[in-house]
C-alpha cells in the first residue's frame, strides 16, 4: 500500500552534476576562482538535499555563496510504521535530527494527520527545534535541552526532570542511530521504543568536479593563506584561515565521508582542502574532526549566529 514504501528525498545520490549547486548573488563580492572552477564559496554544505535547500533560503539574502556537496540522502521508511508510534500510547516522541522532524512531517500529512496534541516532542538541539516549529507550529509541547547541552543524552536527563515520569516514549530514528543514550531513562523505568523511520544512502566517492574545483580555489588563494596552510606555527587564523571557504558538517559519519573523499586528493591539496575551518553543531564532534584531519574545527550553537560570523569575516577579507 500506499503507506510501506520507501520515497527519497532530493536527488538520487551523489548525483554531483545536478546537485552541486553554487549560489552566487551579485552582492557578495565572492572572489572568482581560476581556471573555469567554481566560484569560490564561503560555505560548503554536505547535507542532503533538503537541509542544504534550508540553509541555502538563508544564506543567499545574507550575501553568502554556498556549494553543495551532499555526503548522504534521505530516504523515508514505511508511513504506517511511523504513524503507528503516534497510537502506541507513548506520551513523548523524540525526532534527532532535522531529517526525522521532515520524515515525519510528511508521513503525518499524507495520512491527514496532525501531531497529537497530548504528545511532546523531544528534540536534541536547535536545529531540530526550528524545523519542528517550520512543520508543526508552536502549538506541540518541545523538550529541546538548552545550548551548549544540544545533543540526545541531555535530551534524556530533560526527560528525567519530567514529573510524573513519563512510562513510554518512542524514538523515531535510522535503523543504525545511537541508543546507548537512552540507558539512563531505561534504567529509571521509562519503556523506549526505537521505531525506524528513515535512513541515509551515503555518498562515498567524491563528487564529481571535486579535485578541480580545489585546485582552482587554491591557486585563487591569497600568498599568505597557502602559506599558512603549509605552516600553520605561523598562521594568524583570525585574520588568515578564517577567509574563504568554510566547511559545514554535521556528524562524524559526515566527518568520515568527507575524509574520503580528501583522500582521492594529491597530498598537499587535500591539506589544503582540510585545514579550511569546519562548523559543527557540537563540541563532541571536534576530537572526531582533528583525528580525521581537519585541524580547525569550530562549533556553532544557532544558524544566525553562524551567517553573521561569516559575513564578518567576508567583510574582514574585503578590507
Amino acid at each position: 500500500g500506499r503507506g510501506r514504501g520507501r520515497r527519497t528525498e532530493g536527488a538520487a545520490c551523489c548525483r554531483s552534476e545536478a546537485v552541486r549547486t553554487v549560489l552566487m548573488p551579485e552582492a557578495s563580492g565572492t572572489r572568482a576562482a581560476s581556471d573555469g572552477a567554481p566560484p569560490i564559496p564561503n560555505l560548503i554544505l554536505t547535507q542532503d538535499d533538503a537541509s542544504a535547500a534550508e540553509w541555502r533560503a538563508l544564506l543567499e539574502p545574507a550575501g553568502l555563496v554556498s556549494c553543495h556537496w551532499p555526503a548522504f540522502q534521505i530516504e523515508a521508511l514505511s508511513d504506517a510504521d511511523i504513524l503507528a508510534a503516534f497510537d502506541s500510547g507513548a506520551e513523548g516522541v523524540v525526532l534527532p535530527s532535522p531529517a526525522a522532524v521532515r520524515v515525519v512531517a510528511q508521513a503525518l500529512q499524507r495520512g491527514g494527520r496532525r501531531w497529537p496534541s497530548a504528545v511532546w516532542a523531544g528534540l536534541p538541539g536547535a536545529g531540530s527545534a526550528h524545523a519542528f516549529t517550520r512543520h508543526f507550529g508552536t502549538g506541540p509541547r518541545l523538550l529541546v535541552p538548552p545550548p551548549p547541552y544540544q545533543d540526545v543524552a541531555h535530551l534524556a536527563r530533560l526527560v528525567l526532570c519530567l514529573q510524573p515520569l513519563p512510562q513510554r516514549i518512542v524514538v523515531l530514528n535510522r535503523p543504525d542511530g545511537r541508543r546507548e543514550w537512552a540507558g539512563v531513562l531505561q534504567d529509571a523505568g521509562i519503556r523506549v521504543d526505537w521505531q525506524p523511520a528513515y535512513q541515509a544512502r551515503w555518498c562515498t566517492a567524491a563528487p564529481a568536479g571535486f579535485m578541480e574545483a580545489w585546485q582552482g580555489w587554491q591557486a585563487a588563494a591569497p600568498d599568505a593563506e597557502v602559506s599558512a596552510v603549509q605552516d600553520p606555527d605561523e598562521a594568524d587564523e583570525d585574520t588568515v584561515l578564517s577567509r574563504g571557504t568554510h566547511w559545514l558538517i554535521g556528524s562524524a559519519s559526515v566527518l568520515r565521508t568527507v575524509a574520503g573523499w580528501l583522500a582521492t586528493l594529491p597530498p598537499r591539496l587535500a591539506h589544503f582542502a582540510a585545514h579550511r575551518p569546519v562548523w559543527l553543531p557540537h563540541p563532541r564532534l571536534i576530537e572526531a574532526a582533528r583525528n580525521l584531519g581537519f585541524d580547525s574545527p569550530r562549533v556553532y550553537h544557532d544558524r544566525q549566529q553562524l551567517i553573521e560570523r561569516l559575513q564578518s569575516e567576508e567583510f574582514r577579507s574585503k578590507r
